[in-house]
């Protein structure tokens, strides 16, 4: 029992956003990207660098929103679903939460892959994997 809480308690405070739904992956690795590309380099000042934050979560949240009305965003060439798509939302609003608390310091940041076996690679890396934790990392 007592492995079983550490085992809790070590997956709590991994970084990263795990992401266990293999058809979430791609929107979810894609909306890390956009918060991370629209931010660019973080601001030294962390009210500044709050507001970049804030500013980049919600202009990807709306193209991402946007892609969707229109039908842009597919898994396995058919347009996603209303209630699949009210089901990632809460991957959608981990991955913001966990992108934003990971820029800290005024820097450049990229989005790799944590897979199951704890190696951490670049996205395009790994062609299908089952499971992954999203990592936001300086550059």
């Amino acid at each position: 029992m007592m492995f079983g809480v550490l085992a809790l308690l070590a997956a709590q405070a991994a970084p990263g956003v795990p992401i266990d739904n293999s058809g979430q992956i791609g929107v979810a690795t894609n909306h890390a990207r956009c918060i991370v590309r629209a931010v660019g380099r973080a601001p030294a000042d962390a009210a500044a660098r709050a507001a970049k934050v804030q500013a980049a979560v919600s202009q990807c949240r709306s193209f991402l929103d946007a892609d969707y009305a229109a039908g842009r965003l597919t898994l396995n060439g058919k347009p996603y679903e209303k209630s699949w798509w009210r089901k990632v939302q809460v991957t959608l609003d981990a991955v913001q939460a966990g992108v934003a608390a990971a820029i800290t310091s005024p820097a450049q940041y990229k989005i790799n892959w944590q897979l199951p076996d704890g190696s951490v690679v670049d996205a395009y890396d790994v062609p299908n994997p089952v499971t992954v934790r999203l990592v936001t990392v300086a550059l």
